[in-house]
């Protein structure tokens, strides 16, 4: 069981310095409020959530292209309702591909012509092929080779097509998170999610699609059960899951289901949980406040994501054309080099070298000790000199994804499966 540690001061919001892991947070839909930027006349709009509606990428982005760019920050279910629902509201959508399910058949984009995208080469093969490097696994779920090609119509297709759904860009892959001082062993399957060493110092993260994931493998890692396709589950296998989950709460195995970064940084901080699911910057947050957090690399494989810029079917004419470069702009570099210092990858990342020094290069994407103290994106100090970022280099976390971000096609009957859970 876990010792309660004091935290010099945990914390209830996203402080400027710890911006690195509230846009993890984001990332999953849970923190909103980001301002609008460049307000113009007729400017491009685009929406998403804060981890890439930044009032720092989007000045820059109108700078470089000389288009004025509003940006509006948005939680995950405002996203996909927007996205889906008002296509007259935006050019861009910054969305992700596990809401493409309900998005491509929808119609609300119109198919990207890779021609028009001028370092569309350069687009890694995790999206083309899905396997980053040959040998590699491509994991169950909304992976983006699943989503992204399309006909000239908008059709959805296997592939490989001149067309997509949308630009990949914004991507990782996220796992557990926990104290070694407390576990007293290193965490190296999602089995130990379920461990009895850890009951009363567990916690979930209270996103149906995402917790139930998480909690799949750790019951796939068990033996327990085997899903055929853990990002898309039949109701008899959310039957077994979440019958498990409701045995494992009335039995006191978890301390908490978190629904903010700020919360999950704190569960670590006070030393309640010790080992949790997880956002990669959050580790750091949590280290930050001199409390030893690690970011375990599951033997059975990570849980990715992937953002994407999409163009509404209503984009025309000079809109359409601005909206393209605002995509190009995205892949030439200096954004990719920004949220790198978050913990983010970018698609085509042979570009952000030139916007990102050697020794931060080396850091967040060879899995190299950082040579000296490096800054998060703000300059602000994050990295401390000799750190080797957890889960290693990105070749070696895209390797083996066992099941990408996903809506399953029985997502209501999940929402109220989990409900009964949180309930029980």
């Amino acid at each position: 069981m876990a010792k309660k540690k004091k935290s010099k001061s945990l914390i209830k919001d996203i402080s400027r310095r710890q911006f690195v892991g509230g846009a993890g947070a984001i990332a999953a839909g849970s923190i909103v409020g980001f301002p609008n930027i460049v307000r113009a006349a007729d400017p491009i709009r685009t929406i998403g959530l804060g981890v890439s509606i930044i009032n720092e990428i989007q000045a820059q982005a109108s700078k470089d292209t000389g288009i004025p760019i509003r940006g509006q920050a948005l939680g995950y279910g405002a996203l996909f309702g927007k996205t889906l629902n008002q296509n007259d509201q935006y050019e861009v959508s910054e969305c992700y591909f596990d809401m493409f399910d309900a998005m491509v058949p929808a119609g609300v984009f119109q198919p990207i012509d890779t021609q028009r995208i001028k370092n569309w080469d350069l687009v890694s093969n995790l999206t083309k092929t899905g396997m980053l490097t040959e040998g590699s696994q491509i994991g169950d779920g909304d992976a983006p080779v699943r989503q992204m090609w399309v006909d000239k119509d908008g059709k959805r297709i296997k592939g490989p097509s001149r067309y997509i759904s949308a630009l990949p860009t914004i991507h990782n892959a996220d796992s557990l998170g926990y104290a070694p001082d407390d576990t007293g062993r290193d965490i190296e399957s999602w089995a130990e999610l379920f461990h009895p060493d850890f009951k009363g110092a567990v916690a979930l993260l209270n996103v149906p699609q995402i917790g139930a994931m998480d909690a799949a493998m750790g019951v796939e890692a068990l033996g327990l059960k085997k899903f055929g396709d853990k990002g898309d589950m039949t109701r008899e296998e959310i039957d077994f899951l979440v019958d498990f989950l409701i045995k494992k709460k009335k039995e006191g195995h978890f301390r908490a289901f978190w629904e903010t970064f700020g919360q999950s940084v704190n569960l670590m901080v006070s030393g309640e949980v010790i080992l949790q699911s997880m956002w990669s910057p959050a580790v750091t947050a949590v280290n930050a406040e001199g409390v030893r957090c690690i970011y375990a690399s599951p033997k059975e494989g990570m849980r990715g994501w992937h953002g994407a810029k999409a163009i509404s079917a209503k984009a025309t004419g000079k809109k359409l054309d601005q909206a393209y470069e605002y995509l190009n702009w995205w892949l030439d570099g200096w954004a990719g080099a920004f949220v790198a210092r978050q913990g983010y990858y970018m698609s085509a990342f042979e570009p952000v070298k030139k916007h990102l020094p050697q020794d931060e290069w080396d850091y967040w994407y060879e899995g190299k000790p950082a040579a000296k103290e490096l800054p998060d994106p703000f300059g602000n100090p994050l990295v401390e000199k000799g750190t080797v970022r957890d889960g290693g280099s990105y070749e070696k976390r895209f390797k083996k994804i066992a099941v990408w971000n996903s809506i399953m096609k029985e997502n209501d009957y999940l929402v109220k499966r989990w409900t009964e859970f949180l309930s029980a």
